[in-house]
């Protein structure tokens, strides 16, 4: 029982810390498209300056699209971690959002690369929310096992 609690707590923290940084790839991502930088950077993946501090006016995108970097590898890690201890509620969100990230990825990469096409900014934007609510529906369902293994 304790190392189920152990477990649930684990895949708690790890589905908190994926969604809360997804939360603030796209507060900052709606603040770069709202100021109208969003081509600020034009190389995808990084910017010019690869992981090194960008110059000033690459600043905001270089910050979002490494966030992305580390959220998707969290998104991924959150989505093993469910898989390998078999955490029957939470793999099924866990592996849509897991899913959803990639896709997200390149739909990032599809938005650069045709200058911000209008369609494809509202299916990135459209898919981020997809994916938030994915990685929301892991971290309650996480978040509820905590609840049954104390309760029984």
């Amino acid at each position: 029982m304790d190392k189920q609690i152990s477990i649930s707590r684990s895949l708690v923290w790890l589905s908190f810390l994926s969604l809360s940084l997804l939360f603030s790839v796209m507060l900052l991502g709606v603040y770069i498209s709202s100021s109208h930088q969003g081509l600020s950077c034009p190389d995808w993946p990084l910017c010019p300056n690869g992981f090194n501090l960008p110059p000033p006016e690459y600043f905001f995108e270089h910050v979002h699209r490494t966030l992305v970097i580390v959220t998707g590898i969290l998104i991924f890690v959150t989505t093993l971690y469910s898989i390998k201890r078999n955490v029957k509620n939470v793999k099924k969100p866990a592996i849509i959002a897991c899913i959803l990230v990639i896709i997200q990825i390149l739909m990032g990469m599809l938005v650069v690369n045709s200058k911000l096409h209008a369609i494809l900014v509202a299916i990135h934007l459209s898919t981020g929310i997809l994916l938030f609510s994915a990685l929301l529906m892991t971290f309650l369902f996480s978040y509820r096992n905590i609840k049954k293994s104390i309760l029984f």
